[in-house]
């Protein structure tokens, strides 16, 4: 039975939240303040908790501080609502662990699925670490394409997660990304790639290097696309690509195209195809844009992957191009970090940190 704890002190939203939750066949428990909220948590371990952040006793920002530090729910997906719509808002909800911020006056479809997304996500999440060992390793787990890796992983990433890709350049980050994908296709899972860092071109070039990859025919059968926003990166506009970023990128308009690239190979709430995706760098998108749209950009690629069937997605980043803040608010939305790393030319690379399964954080030797 799926659990929702609402917290607002103003009556009147409490009434709106319970009528337009009831569809998501949820069971609603309501509080008046963040402390009673809290309790609640404790109390009833629920899905989701949706919290005003202007309440009294205890505000949502310090709901969403008591939910991380306890054990029994710190993974409880939080959205924090609030007329406080400037930035330092914003940043601090997430700082504080939010999953998502939500501004009043706020579209009740619009929350509705949101909050759909999350529950589904950690829901799938929940069920992925009760599964019994008979069943299949395909069906649970998806294999990075290093079999040490996997060994590290338990059978590979849980399928559905998404995962921070983290080292310095030259590291060994882009050879793994590309034969996670290589994997996934010849595993028959459908495939995209935003190519932020890399052009398009290189990177199919690269792929078609493996002797069983050709991807001109994964793209006629729909199993593979490419997003090209590195045309705006690199200043060099390509109109060969069918997806591509077509003058100042904007995320909302970079939204739109992962969305449209996303549908045609069946990653969508409707076909729920699953399989893998690739951002081959974030540190541009965190770069060139404030963190609090940035982050809200991640946050909703992140949320799609349990809606569209368990997609499992590699986030890239560049060690060293963001803070430690920067870094840490981004790991939080992940449900996993690896890294690489080069000592006397030698690649390594980890697991350094798996919300969903058991691991081992030893290091590993690259061979290629």
């Amino acid at each position: 039975m799926t659990k929702i704890v609402i917290a607002d002190d103003e009556s009147n939203i409490l009434t709106l939240l319970e009528i337009m939750l009831r569809d998501l066949d949820a069971t609603i428990f309501s509080a008046e303040n963040g402390e009673e909220a809290v309790k609640l948590a404790l109390n009833e371990k629920p899905d989701l908790i949706i919290s005003d952040i202007v309440m009294p006793k205890m505000n949502g920002f310090e709901v969403c501080r008591q939910i991380r530090k306890n054990n029994d729910i710190e993974n409880t997906p939080i959205i924090l609502l609030s007329a406080l719509g400037d930035e330092y808002n914003k940043l601090t909800g997430f700082e504080e662990g939010a999953d998502d911020y939500i501004i009043k006056p706020f579209n009740v479809e619009d929350l509705k699925t949101r909050a759909q997304t999350l529950i589904e996500k950690y829901q799938a999440k929940q069920k992925s670490t009760t599964k019994t060992l008979n069943v299949s390793r395909e069906t649970t787990s998806c294999t990075t394409g290093i079999p040490e890796l996997d060994n590290n992983l338990k059978g590979g990433i849980p399928s559905g997660s998404n995962i921070l890709v983290l080292g310095e350049t030259g590291s060994g980050k882009s050879t793994f990304c590309r034969n996670f994908i290589t994997t996934g296709l010849l595993n028959k899972e459908h495939s995209l790639i935003i190519a932020i860092d890399d052009d398009p071109k290189k990177t199919r070039d690269k792929l078609n290097e493996h002797p069983r990859i050709n991807t001109e025919a994964y793209e006629k059968d729909n199993s593979l696309r490419f997003i090209d926003a590195y045309s705006w990166s690199s200043l060099t506009p390509n109109d060969k690509e069918k997806f591509s970023v077509s003058g100042t990128l904007e995320l909302n308009q970079l939204g739109g195209i992962i969305a449209d690239a996303s549908n045609e190979i069946g990653q969508s709430i409707q076909a729920k195809t699953g399989g893998r995706r690739l951002i081959d760098s974030i540190s541009s998108l965190l770069i060139s844009f404030d963190l609090g749209s940035a982050q809200r950009f991640l946050n909703q690629i992140a949320r799609t992957s349990a809606a569209f069937g368990d997609v499992t997605t590699l986030f890239v980043l560049e060690e060293g191009t963001v803070d430690e803040t920067i870094l840490n608010n981004v790991k939080y939305i992940m449900d996993g970090v690896i890294e690489f790393k080069k000592d006397n030319n030698i690649r390594y690379c980890r697991v350094s940190s798996m919300k969903w399964s058991s691991f081992d954080s030893s290091w590993i030797q690259l061979t290629n």
